[in-house]
C-alpha cells in the first residue's frame, strides 16, 4: 500500500510528467502489479484477522498457550501499531475499495482478539496481557488510547471501553515484569535458557542430551525440528522431564531476592 500511494503521489506532484514515456510506462506496469497484490494480500489479512477473532470468541487456550502467545501478540501489536500510530498516513491510498483495504474493520477486529482473549480474570489472559507487555518491538503504552481514539471515530465506543480495561492491564504486568527483572538481574547462568539466554520459567531435561531448557522454548522448537537441538536425536515433547531440583533451586533464589528487597 505504501508504495501504491508513492507512485500516486508522484502523479500528483508533477513528477510523474518528468519522466519519458518509457519510465511512465514502466511505471504503469509497476502500479498495476502492485495494486493486484496489494488486493491479494488485503483479502487473505482481512479473512484471516477476521477469522481469528471468530475463533477466539470460543477457543482461547490454543492462542494463549506458552508455545505461541508471544508470537500472537506480536503480530497483534505490529499490526494495531501500523494500523493507528504514526506510519498509519503510509497506507492511505486513492479508492481503498479497490485494493480491498478495510482499516476500520480491521481494526475493530484485532481489537475484538486483545478482548477475547484478555479481558477475563484468569491465567490464560493474565498471560496474555503479560506477553503483550513484553513485545519490546512494537508495544508502548500509546498504544491502546490510539486504538481506542479509532475505535471511538467508528462508532465501536463499547470495544473502547473494554480495550481500556485490557490496557490497564498490561500496563500492571508491564510494572510487575520490569520490578522482577530488576530483582533477577545477575541470575546464575544455570537458571538461563541454552538457547534464548533468557530466564528459564518451567525448566525441563533432555533426555538424550541431558542439557536442560525452558518448556516454551523446545516445545517452540518442535513445531519445525523434531530433534535434541545439542545433539540431533528424536525428540518429542512427551520424552522431556520436568527439572524439578533445578525449579527449586530458582524459586528459592528469586524468594531470597524478593525478601531482600522488601527489608
Amino acid at each position: 500500500m505504501s508504495k501504491l500511494r508513492e507512485i500516486q503521489q508522484q502523479r500528483d506532484s508533477g513528477t510523474w510528467n518528468t519522466m519519458s514515456p518509457d519510465q511512465q510506462q514502466q511505471q504503469e506496469g509497476n502500479f498495476h502489479h502492485m495494486g493486484l497484490l496489494a488486493k491479494f494480500h488485503n483479502v487473505m489479512s482481512n479473512e484471516t484477522i477476521n477469522t481469528i477473532q471468530w475463533l477466539t470468541t470460543e477457543i482461547k487456550s490454543i492462542f494463549c498457550h506458552p508455545t505461541i502467545v508471544e508470537r500472537i501478540t506480536a503480530m497483534l501489536n505490529y499490526f494495531l501499531l501500523n494500523l493507528v500510530g504514526p506510519q498509519k498516513k503510509n497506507f492511505k491510498v486513492k479508492d481503498l475499495k479497490e485494493y480491498e483495504f478495510k482499516p476500520h474493520e480491521l481494526v475493530r477486529d484485532i481489537c475484538k482478539i486483545y478482548e477475547n482473549l484478555g479481558l477475563n480474570d484468569d491465567i490464560q489472559a493474565e498471560r496474555f496481557c503479560s506477553a503483550v507487555s513484553r513485545d519490546g518491538r512494537s508495544y508502548t503504552s500509546e498504544l491502546f488510547p490510539l486504538a481506542q481514539v479509532v475505535l471511538h471515530k467508528i462508532g465501536q465506543g463499547v470495544l473502547a471501553s473494554q480495550l481500556e480495561i485490557i490496557a490497564s492491564k498490561v500496563h500492571q504486568l508491564a510494572v510487575k515484569q520490569q520490578q522482577d527483572d530488576e530483582l533477577l538481574f545477575g541470575a546464575p547462568d544455570e537458571f538461563l535458557d541454552p538457547i534464548m539466554n533468557t530466564l528459564m520459567k518451567d525448566p525441563v531435561k533432555l533426555p538424550s542430551s541431558g542439557v536442560t531448557v525452558d518448556r516454551a522454548t523446545i516445545a517452540r522448537h518442535l513445531l519445525s525440528d523434531q530433534t535434541d537441538p545439542f545433539n540431533r536425536s528424536p525428540l518429542t515433547m512427551d520424552m522431556v522431564v520436568p527439572d524439578d531440583e533445578l525449579k527449586g533451586r530458582m524459586q528459592k533464589w528469586f524468594d531470597e531476592r524478593r525478601s531482600a528487597s522488601q527489608t
